[in-house]
């Protein structure tokens, strides 16, 4: 068996015409035009480039010289029968195997969930509690600048009103890791966002007219303040910006530049209005907001009790939009874990 093509000299691009034939002890045996010897070499020892379409196929031999030849097919005759020999590799074998590369596909599609799902939230994860303290103040501004322009007016609420609404959220903080000046309570009204609560990076907690005239008791109103802080603490806005962009954010936090962080702030201001959270998310929140109000004495059934009654209040026949309800998980499933907190007393 042998096939046409040319040979190169070890390490050089000077060739010849040559022949490669396949002898019956298994060695490769590459002879010139006038028959004259070579290269002979154990074909075992030979490696054979993959058939691409209709570029040329290569024999490397252990001194570096090459055979290369149009033939395809011949090369394909000659792998086949050197099988007898012990040339047929694993590599080999899985290439020409159709399970194989089934099963190549399948796992390189779980490997491509896996860290979508578990990679990319446990990255984003990490990077926002790395997140350098300027990094987080100047995406909080221009995301509230951004709010301001597109969702928000601003606060009609009373000079009372706003100082009692400071004290209890004052009361809050005390309680929050980050303490009293760790966080900051800005008013507006909520345009189209109507009833809401969100927390921005820096420890900025926006709270809505709307949603504070739905308030009946001040322990409603300091579980709501309660949870924007857990979102705070945790950096869950920061982490779901940077799922939402990973390549920005990794970029900012790694290297400093603050040039990056224009692009999260295009995308925060969406989670916010949205209230974007995933279920892990907002469950933790609400557990650490039932913690805290137990800690200062009110009741987590209270915040349970306004979840429902925002719901009936803001939520018609096609569900709530975008509030401080969020979409995940649902405000009954919420309201039964911090009832069963309140239990806990």
């Amino acid at each position: 068996m042998h096939v046409d093509g040319r040979y190169f000299f070890p390490h050089s691009a000077r060739f010849v015409t040559a022949r490669a034939t396949l002898e019956d002890d298994g060695v490769l045996k590459i002879t010139g035009e006038d028959n004259a010897p070579l290269a002979e070499v154990r074909i075992r020892a030979v490696q054979v480039s993959s058939r691409l379409a209709n570029i040329a196929r290569r024999l490397t031999l252990p001194d570096g010289a090459c055979f290369e030849t149009y033939d395809n097919d011949g090369v394909d005759d000659l792998l086949r029968e050197a099988r007898r020999f012990g040339a047929d590799s694993w590599v080999d074998r899985l290439e020409r195997s159709w399970k194989s590369v089934v099963v190549s596909v399948a796992l390189a599609g779980l490997a491509g969930y896996a860290f979508v799902a578990f990679g990319i939230p446990a990255i984003a994860a990490k990077l926002a509690q790395d997140t350098p303290p300027a990094v987080s103040q100047l995406l909080a501004e221009q995301t509230m600048a951004a709010l301001d322009r597109t969702y928000l007016k601003p606060s009609t609420l009373s000079a009372a009103d706003r100082a009692k609404a400071e004290a209890l959220f004052k009361r809050v903080a005390a309680n929050e890791p980050r303490g009293p000046g760790g966080y900051h309570l800005v008013f507006r009204d909520g345009g189209v966002l109507a009833a809401n609560a969100f927390a921005l990076p820096d420890g900025r907690v926006v709270m809505t007219d709307e949603l504070w005239h739905l308030v009946r008791n001040d322990e409603e109103i300091e579980g709501v303040f309660a949870h924007e802080m857990s979102h705070v603490n945790h950096a869950h806005g920061l982490t779901r910006v940077y799922e939402a962009s990973l390549v920005p954010a990794a970029i900012a936090v790694v290297t400093g530049d603050l040039s990056q962080v224009s692009q999260l702030a295009v995308i925060l201001p969406g989670i916010l209005a949205q209230s974007a959270y995933s279920r892990e998310f907002e469950q933790q929140a609400d557990d650490d907001a039932a913690a805290t109000m137990m800690r200062i004495g009110a009741r987590p059934a209270r915040l349970a009790a306004f979840l429902e009654r925002l719901e009936a209040k803001t939520c018609g026949k096609g569900g709530c939009g975008p509030s401080w309800l969020g979409s995940h998980p649902r405000t009954a499933i919420r309201a039964d874990r911090l009832r069963a907190e309140d239990s806990k007393k």
